[in-house]
């Protein structure tokens, strides 16, 4: 033991010696060139081979140089056609993780990207630095964006859009419909009503659809797959339905809308006098811990009963959600519509079904609903958008929280409906939500907001 105990105090004097000259090393190390100056250096893992359609997220480059560096995808390059290069990929401005995006429509192959960084010292594009190679695997998801269609029960040729899948084409589609209203595409996954269905002027008919997918590794059903709303004509027909997919590191995973924070001065009207502060990206922007986004309007999972089930049973599904990174926090936060197609329509509402958990003031946190004409919207700032406003504040209409919430009971005590201003009617327009989350010292803002259903309908 004795000897023991003489190697263990030799080792650990000579670990102290080492970690001196460790130490001495790295002072020396830190005060070289290689931290100052313009981005160099670029370094991502390498990438096994990527199956068509998986959701991956690359873990974080290194990069040397000054800090403060930002990441954009300058170029890309592989067998795809250009427009499903630049729908693909998406980057983390900040920490440089690249996203292949989910439901993703490359080609099997060999691709490259060329990544730019910039720092307050300059800009460089690093090329080829981040490469994979796609390869195709039996399909294992498909979906419908937007998931919800609405035909009028007098008209035949309505379309859906293509069906979006996991896996690598090219695909054969087939349904299954034993009532032959509807037929489907086999290559695309477009389905069209094709019969004219007797309804009452009132009524709606709403079936939901399996759709089943085969390519060369093999075949995949997804059940309720796409509903499709068969109408009368005094019913109003579903011009937008906001859709989401599970997000990620890089992705809020908003599908068909826009989400973007503040920084900045901002100032507002709190609890009756004017207030003023100074709002940043690093402190009060998007902030993702865990699996989910804070100070940012975003999609996440929540288990809700579902009552078609009839049996009780949870299911996750996917709400439009809002919280602040702590109760001290604050941000303002928008989210914006695609353009939504009101051309020819008499008129038309924004029906919107939430609920909120310890939303309980409205003096320092607000969620207004906004609306504005397509041709008037500023893409680069949509803050600095001319909007119209339809709802200062949509929380106090908010089902509360309670454990559990119902589907039925959602509907039933969070729905709220909201007309489109007339002068914008037979437009092309964009919605909005707009979080507001001010002042900390009048109260907790630390809340949450989940939107299960943010729907524009219109009459034609």
């Amino acid at each position: 033991m004795k000897n023991v105990k003489g190697r263990f105090r030799r080792g650990r004097n000579y670990l102290l010696i080492a970690l001196v000259f460790f130490i001495a090393a790295c002072t020396t190390f830190l005060d070289d060139e290689k931290y100052t100056g313009l981005p160099h250096s670029l370094r991502y893992m390498p990438v096994d081979s990527y199956r068509i359609g998986d959701d991956y997220v690359s873990a974080t480059p290194t990069v040397m140089g000054g800090e403060n560096a930002v990441f954009e995808i300058a170029s890309v390059e592989g067998p795809s056609p250009d427009e499903v290069l630049n729908a693909s990929f998406a980057i983390d401005a900040q920490n440089g993780n690249i996203n292949i995006k989910e439901y993703c429509q490359l080609l099997p192959g060999d691709y490259s990207l060329d990544i730019q960084v910039t720092n307050p010292a300059g800009t460089e594009v690093f090329a080829d630095v981040f490469n994979f190679s796609a390869v195709q695997v039996a399909p294992d998801k498909l979906r419908y964006i937007p998931s919800l269609y609405s035909f009028y029960s007098t008209a035949t040729g309505d379309m859906t859009a293509a069906a979006s899948v996991n896996g690598g084409g090219p695909y054969v589609f087939t349904m299954d419909d034993p009532l032959n209203y509807f037929t489907i595409n086999e290559l695309t996954g477009e389905i069209t009503k094709e019969a004219i269905v007797e309804i009452g002027d009132d009524d709606k008919l709403l079936q939901t659809f399996d759709v089943s997918v085969s390519n060369e590794m093999g075949t995949h059903t997804e059940s309720k797959a796409v509903t499709i709303e068969i109408i009368g004509a005094n019913v109003g027909k579903v011009a937008y339905n906001a859709e989401y997919n599970s997000p990620n590191a890089v992705n809020l995973g908003l599908v068909n809308s826009t989400a973007s924070t503040f920084a900045g001065t901002y100032s507002a009207t709190v609890n009756g006098e004017e207030y003023t502060t100074e709002l940043s990206q690093s402190i009060n922007g998007p902030v993702y811990k865990g699996n989910r986004h804070t100070n940012t309007w975003h999609a996440t999972s929540v288990p809700v009963v579902m009552d078609v089930s009839g049996n009780g049973e949870q299911e996750n599904s996917l709400f439009l959600s809002f919280k602040t990174s702590t109760n001290t926090t604050e941000c303002v936060s928008i989210v914006v519509s695609d353009p939504i197609d009101l051309n020819n329509a008499q008129s038309a509402y924004a029906e919107i079904v939430a609920y909120k958990r310890y939303i309980d003031n409205d003096f320092n946190q607000q969620f207004a609903l906004l609306v504005c004409d397509d041709e008037q919207y500023n893409s680069d700032d949509a803050f600095a958008t001319e909007w119209t406003v339809m709802s200062e504040n949509i929380a106090p209409g908010m089902l509360p929280y309670s454990n559990p919430i119902s589907e039925s009971k959602l509907t039933e005590g969070g729905t709220q409906a909201f007309n489109i201003p007339g002068e914008l009617t037979g437009k092309k327009v964009r919605l909005a939500l707009k979080a507001v989350h001010l002042n900390p010292e009048l109260g907790k803002i630390g809340r949450e907001a989940f939107v299960y259903k943010w729907q524009v309908r219109a009459m034609y």
